[in-house]
């Protein structure tokens, strides 16, 4: 890698940490493109070279992330039945967004059918797409019959959506049930949602 290159991959880097900080200190609304930069050693104008808005860079930074944890769960589960994988997927992606709060809500809250699609068709989401294409793969035979590859990226993104509802439900403090108890209903839920 050039240095020319090395130093645009160090400030792209450098904003969407400061990024990261400010939204946890501030909230993504309230946070400025300004406020970003201003905890940054680089101009405001240096911004505009990596993203086109702070959308953008939102958004970035939520398939970031969901491809980061994506992997590292893959990662970690290492079941040879399937069925048995996935849910050791989804089981550690629950443990891994309660005890990483602010991680799950700026996930939960930007991660929607819109972003899946974008992921599909725009060029600067090539990484999440890789990333989705190796987990369709790689959980193919989770699938009790044919489906083309975006009614299975919609199924896994059902079984998303439900492993995000069981994270908002577990760390309220008014819940009913423990995450364990949760976790057991989720393993029966993802099992109907694959026609286990």
């Amino acid at each position: 890698m050039s240095y020319l290159d090395e130093k645009k991959k160090d400030n792209k880097l450098q904003i969407i940490q400061s990024a990261i900080k400010m939204f946890e200190k501030k909230g993504v609304e309230k946070t400025t493109i300004r406020d970003i930069m201003n905890n940054t050693d680089l101009g405001l104008g240096t911004f505009y070279s990596y993203f086109k808005d702070k959308e953008d860079l939102k958004e970035q930074i939520v398939l970031s992330k969901v491809v980061d944890l994506v992997l590292e769960a893959e990662k970690k589960c290492t079941q040879e039945d399937h069925v048995e994988r996935f849910i050791s997927f989804t089981d550690f992606i629950i443990d891994y967004y309660i005890a990483h709060p602010f991680e799950f809500e700026l996930v939960a809250s930007n991660l929607n059918w819109a972003l899946y699609a974008k992921v599909e068709n725009e060029e600067r989401f090539a990484e999440a797409d890789t990333t989705l294409k190796y987990i369709l793969n790689k959980y193919s035979q989770l699938f009790s019959k044919e489906y083309s590859d975006s009614q299975k990226l919609y199924i896994l993104s059902l079984t998303i959506e439900t492993v995000i509802s069981t994270c908002k439900l577990a760390i309220r403090k008014d819940s009913i049930l423990s995450i364990d108890e949760m976790k057991s209903v989720l393993v029966e839920v993802i099992k109907q949602i694959l026609n286990r």
